[in-house]
């Protein structure tokens, strides 16, 4: 992680549980994710073409805890069998996402302050 404050912290990453829908009981999964360009976020905002959008969400991915490493085929096999799970990783990201960038927006709201 960069110690430098920035609005938008372009390839950091971390680590979040997030709960896996099953048929059964929820599976708790350790998400390593990465802060991908700006630019990837906005296209898979508006993105509505269902063939890109795999390759979209896989941006905001790293690794996880349930193989050694995360290859595409596990990845997309829990996207099938088990519904919501595209929503529950996107959602542990956002998350995230929305506490780092309300903490760098109260440091930059007083810098700008402090400049008038």
């Amino acid at each position: 992680m960069i110690n430098t404050p920035q609005l938008w912290p372009e390839g950091d990453t971390f680590i979040r549980e997030v709960l896996i829908p099953t048929k059964y009981e929820p599976l708790p999964v350790l998400v390593t994710y990465i802060v991908p360009p700006f630019d990837a976020v906005v296209a898979t905002w508006q993105n509505t073409d269902p063939e890109k959008a795999y390759s979209l969400f896989r941006q905001f991915i790293v690794d996880w805890d349930q193989q050694d490493k995360l290859t595409d085929d596990i990845l997309i096999s829990f996207l099938v069998t088990f519904p919501g799970t595209d929503k529950a990783i996107f959602n542990g990201w956002a998350e995230h996402m929305k506490e780092l960038l309300a903490a760098s927006l109260a440091v930059f709201a007083h810098s700008t302050n402090s400049i008038n």
